[in-house]
């Protein structure tokens, strides 16, 4: 094979800082490098079973992975979350202010955001302004956006009288670089897209019988994930009413595994899911009964005729 001729085929923009590369490529470790990969395209939270089934690696080698990154400094373990670790350039203070100074649509950014937050930035905040500005390359009317949907998501979590800090905003503009977000129109799009999910996470919510209290943040996590696949209220109550029966409460890692289940099979409504248990051989609650109560009256009819059989 002419190896001059090798080419990536429909090659897709997928950000790699240059630092995390070398530290990859010096390692010469495969795993660690598909594993960082996984997690740059997914969109930066570590989810170990999700990983596992993504990379064919059983979770005890996915920990052992990620230690592996962490230690080459590429993970931060510090949070909650498990995520990439990324560097936006050090800029000094007087180039940013130059730079506000001397760039129209940079100085529009800075007035926006700092109405939209309702206060001065301070150096620290200019820097990771101009930072997304800068080294991400986001346009100005998608940055704009962008603020304004952290504020109020902020604001509807915590209250207007909270203040929003810098580090959410940075956090949301790297999540929106990873997706390749980068015009207008798909900035516009992404949040409808966020709007329609956290309609149809109310819907799941009231659907699995969870009222009266804010989802916690592994609940939340699972049930974006059901959305990423696909999964709606209806099939997702079925889920539950499955879970519930089977184990005696609602267990979120074993729900999963039936919705998973489903997903590999291509069953994501409930007349699909129904279907789909009938190919498969499955029973519904109403065939079992009846089978049951069928086996009951041969035993019996059985029962009788071997009596008979014994009296003469």
């Amino acid at each position: 094979m002419d190896e001059a001729k090798l080419k990536l085929n429909s090659p897709r923009l997928l950000a790699v800082p240059q630092r995390d590369a070398d530290r990859l490529l010096e390692a010469g470790d495969g795993d660690a490098a598909l594993l960082y990969l996984y997690l740059v395209k997914s969109g930066g939270v570590l989810d170990e079973e999700q990983a596992a089934g993504a990379l064919r690696l059983s979770v005890r080698a996915v920990r052992a992975v990620a230690l592996r990154l962490e230690r080459m400094g590429l993970l931060d373990a510090g949070g909650s979350d498990v995520r990439p670790a990324r560097e936006i350039p050090e800029y000094q203070a007087a180039d940013v202010v130059r730079r506000s100074q001397s760039d129209p649509a940079f100085q529009a950014l800075v007035e926006e955001t700092q109405a939209t937050l309702g206060r001065h930035l301070s150096s620290t905040d200019l820097k990771k302004l101009f930072g997304i500005y800068d080294d991400l390359a986001l346009p100005p009317e998608v940055i704009m956006l962008l603020v304004h949907h952290c504020r109020q998501e902020h604001d509807e979590r915590y209250g207007a009288s909270r203040p929003l800090g810098f580090a959410a905003i940075e956090k949301e503009a790297y999540s929106w670089f990873d997706r390749e977000i980068v015009t207008y129109e798909q900035a516009e799009a992404w949040l409808e897209e966020l709007d329609r999910r956290k309609s149809l996470t109310g819907q799941i919510q009231q659907s699995l019988g969870i009222r009266g209290r804010d989802l916690t943040a592994t609940e939340r996590k699972y049930i974006n994930a059901w959305i990423e696949l696909g999964f709606g209220p209806e099939a997702l109550a079925l889920a539950a009413d499955r879970t519930v029966t089977n184990t005696g409460s609602l267990k979120w890692k074993y729900m999963d595994s039936i919705v998973r289940s489903w997903h590999g099979k291509g069953l994501h409504t409930v007349p699909e899911i129904e279907k789909g248990d009938r190919k498969s051989g499955g029973r519904t609650a109403r065939q079992t009964a009846v089978s049951a109560a069928t086996d009951a009256q041969e035993l019996e009819r059985l029962r009788r005729l071997r009596e008979k059989i014994r009296n003469g």
